[in-house]
């Protein structure tokens, strides 16, 4: 099976959070700036058009909503908290930026959607040819995905 990095591509970026556990409230003006991203690496926020596209794919995954709010303008938008799970079964190469190149996959039962972190630090969202073809089809913007070879 293909699988993919995914990476944010072209967003204007969210103001930062404090990626804590549970829900949170961001207070913000200007938010019709943000009403095209669906992915946000930096503050790892999904939209709600992505959510419900991983939600095919990670059923029993726990998403946390975080609320931007403009009370200005009394406007919102909702995002949601997306960090999937470390996947130990594999050995992954890395470029010298950090970045995922090669992943060798231990056992036969990957998961579709999950993270490796370099030696850097830096921490990737690995996710299959399924989960990246679904995401192209529904035109989710702001979203890259770059192949990782795998044995």
């Amino acid at each position: 099976m293909r699988y993919f990095t995914m990476k944010t591509h072209g967003n204007v970026p969210l103001p930062i959070t404090k990626k804590n556990e549970g829900e949170e409230v961001v207070l913000t003006s200007g938010l019709s700036r943000f009403s095209d991203i669906d992915y946000d690496v930096r503050c790892e926020l999904i939209s709600e058009r992505l959510k419900q596209l991983m939600e095919m794919f990670m059923p029993k995954y726990n998403f946390v909503p975080v609320v931007y709010l403009d009370i200005h303008n009394k406007s919102q938008l909702v995002f949601f908290r997306f960090r999937p799970p470390f996947f130990e079964d594999c050995m992954a190469s890395f470029g010298n930026d950090g970045t995922v190149s090669h992943i060798t996959f231990a056992g036969a039962n990957a998961p579709l959607v999950f993270t490796v972190r370099s030696p850097k630090g830096i921490r990737s969202i690995i996710v299959s040819m399924a989960v990246g073809e679904s995401a192209l089809r529904r035109k989710i913007l702001g979203v890259e995905f770059n192949q990782v070879t795998d044995d």
